[in-house]
């Protein structure tokens, strides 16, 4: 199958292209990962993209675990030489995601440790991070939200939108340039699916998103910019919490077994002690917030989507060379 794809329209950068042989240059193909397909218990196919055509490859023992959105180098026949290394990566999802808009209500679901978290996933994997507060159009405290998002980095876009009205979203227009990866992040109800269908259906000229491969898990949007939707990142709700994060609240956890009740979810039950604790100011309620956002956010089924063991997206920062795409600005 012919394909019509430069380069940039599937996302190079200058980062990967420092990465290149004078063999690959003379003599191999460059393309990129656009799915995975689990055919049997064994045997993994990766879909790939180049100038010149779409191509499978066969997963074999002495290849590197690869994702979608990873560049590979392949000879004239097709066959695996090796994958460049990263410039971001979400553990066992996706990688080389340039930004991220980390999407979240400004109504009743607004929750600021949510976004904190999300900001905690997207820098350890490299990626760069724009909140986009959306329903700005039926929230009366809109630029109060907005401030408290800003205070938690001084240099973080932060942008508030109506999802279904494309003026709106002429604010995200700089975000969205050729060539870059984009992915969203975000809790149900956020507008994830509304801001994406609005930006497809006010495209010029009457432009449509184009599929790279036959999953569409990589999308051309028409401002050149291509969405990277997965599974994966579809389902990262971040639901689970690890050890390491619950054990910063040990003394909550210690005085909240004071409850009355066993059950009590801290909410203005009779004879709690954690409220009774942030009445008496001896406990702050920022972090009683927090607290609460991880021990309940698995248990609501209506807003949350439940996800892989959360351990699979903290794990250590990526090498040192990944902090080399900064340096390559085009």
């Amino acid at each position: 199958m012919d394909s019509t794809f430069t380069l940039l329209d599937l996302g190079w950068q200058a980062y990967f292209q420092q990465q290149l042989s004078l063999d690959d240059l003379e003599s191999n193909h460059i393309a990129r990962i656009c799915s995975l397909q689990q055919h049997s218990d064994t045997e993994l196919q990766y879909e790939l993209a180049s100038e010149q055509f779409f191509f499978t490859l066969t997963h074999q023992a002495d290849m590197p675990s690869m994702l979608v959105g990873d560049w590979v180098i392949v000879d004239s026949e097709h066959r695996f030489i090796r994958c460049l290394e990263s410039s971001s990566v979400f553990n066992d999802i996706a990688a080389n995601i340039d930004t991220v808009f980390l999407m979240c209500s400004l109504g009743e679901d607004f929750n600021l440790g949510l976004i904190k978290r999300y900001l905690e996933l997207t820098h350890e994997a490299q990626a760069d991070a724009v909140v986009v507060l959306t329903k700005a159009d039926v929230c009366n405290d809109a630029v109060e939200k907005r401030i408290q998002v800003e205070k938690l980095d001084p240099v973080l876009i932060v942008e508030t939108v109506n999802a279904l009205d494309p003026e709106s979203l002429r604010v995200l227009s700089p975000l969205l340039k050729k060539g870059k990866t984009i992915a969203l992040l975000g809790a149900v109800g956020s507008g994830k699916s509304a801001l994406i269908n609005t930006l497809i259906q006010t495209s010029t000229e009457g432009q449509i998103p184009r599929a790279i491969g036959n999953s569409g898990t990589l999308k051309i949007l028409p401002s050149g910019a291509i969405l990277l939707d997965t599974q994966g990142m579809r389902e990262l709700q971040l639901a689970e919490f690890d050890s390491s994060a619950i054990a910063s609240f040990a003394d909550i956890i210690t005085l909240e077994k004071q409850c009355r009740f066993s059950d009590c979810r801290h909410d203005g039950e009779p004879g709690c002690a954690i409220k009774a604790a942030v009445a008496a100011n001896t406990l702050d309620e920022q972090r009683v917030a927090d607290f609460l956002l991880l021990r309940n956010e698995d248990q609501d089924d209506e807003q949350i989507v439940k996800s892989k063991p959360q351990e699979k997206f903290y794990r250590s920062a990526q090498s040192d060379i990944r902090a080399r795409k900064h340096s390559s600005a085009e």
